[in-house]
């Protein structure tokens, strides 16, 4: 080979490697800005299996606070949804129930709103009849729980204060009916 053919199958390679660099490099911000848009540009981690959490106090609608201490050795069903979330309509009559049943056994569940108007929720609850706690959602508790997208999402933490189940979507009678397992 000679000098100039040598010399243009170098440059070629160097284009390949800087080609591929670029790629990368593209690959990585399209990917953390995916990530950035699935947490809402929060960048929030979201609470998984495992993870130990440590609860923040929360206010009720009623004006109720409840300090972190009131959930140690019950379990909690942490619900996050909406009232005009049809999804959320079609599950939490099955939370209640499930409530009902278990609450002698140490379940708990609180339901955080994203409501943008806060007045619609406990008129949502007297409405339907609901005894569970809630709450709108703070960022201490987004901060806990992270974000993952749709409604209703649950969350079910264990008296050890470890998440032990995470749902995203409507649950179907059975899977409610489930979650009592985790007592």
């Amino acid at each position: 080979m000679t000098n100039h053919a040598e010399s243009k199958q170098q440059q070629s390679m160097n284009e390949k490697a800087v080609f591929g660099a670029r790629r990368s490099v593209l690959r990585g911000l399209t990917i953390g800005a995916l990530a950035f848009v699935a947490t809402g540009g929060a960048g929030v981690h979201a609470a998984s299996v495992g993870d130990a959490v440590a609860l923040p106090a929360v206010t009720l609608i009623d004006g109720t606070v409840l300090k972190p201490e009131h959930w140690k050795g019950k379990v909690l069903i942490v619900q996050r949804f909406a009232t005009w979330c049809p999804f959320c309509k079609v599950q939490n009559p099955k939370l209640e129930k499930l409530l009902k049943a278990n609450k002698a056994r140490g379940l708990e569940v609180l339901s955080l709103s994203i409501d943008k108007n806060a007045a619609e929720v406990p008129k949502y609850m007297q409405q339907h009849g609901y005894t569970f706690n809630a709450a709108m959602m703070t960022p201490e508790w987004q901060r806990v729980l992270g974000d993952i997208k749709g409604l209703p999402v649950i969350w079910v933490i264990g008296r050890d204060g470890k998440v032990k189940q995470v749902e995203a979507g409507e649950l179907l009678d059975e899977d409610v009916a489930e979650l009592a397992r985790w007592l």
